[in-house]
């Protein structure tokens, strides 16, 4: 219902604008015919210069977007890791990409530094208790200071 009656209101306010830009034509004292040829082609205009309005206000917010999600999915990549200098053993917090070389410079030092990324596997494997009965017991025992 909401979408009917904006697009009665915008249906109605070309036509008013229509109406009134072919009212010189009457007074030029053309035929009625002329007024209503008027209309026409002023209505047509209208909707011409409409769609290519929103066509490119489209486009605008379609590129516009593009880069906040361009934006968001580098954000998204970035992870900061805690590492430590190579040169001097002080603990620093580097920012990694998965996707790139990663490096940093040792904020005692200076040194440069680079990181290598390793990754391990391991066998997925099925819990012994289910976890309410693993936090019941763990209750009970946190409970009892008797030892």
């Amino acid at each position: 219902m909401g979408k009917f009656i904006i697009i009665l209101g915008s249906s109605l306010l070309i036509a008013v604008i229509s109406a009134v830009g072919a009212l010189p034509a009457l007074f030029w004292g053309m035929s009625l015919s002329n007024y209503l040829a008027v209309f026409c082609i002023l209505t047509a205009l209208q909707l011409v210069v409409g769609t290519l309005f929103n066509y490119f206000v489209d486009q605008k917010t379609f590129r516009e977007m593009e880069k906040v999600d361009s934006a968001n999915a580098l954000a998204e990549a970035i992870q900061y890791l805690p590492t430590t200098c190579a040169y001097c053993g002080t603990a620093n917090l580097t920012k990694i990409m998965l996707d790139r070389d990663n490096s940093f410079n040792c904020e005692a030092c200076g040194e440069k530094n680079a990181v290598i990324i390793e990754s391990s596997t391991a066998r997925i494997t099925m819990p012994i208790m289910p976890k309410a009965e693993a936090a019941e017991i763990f209750n009970s025992l946190d409970g009892d200071t008797d030892g």
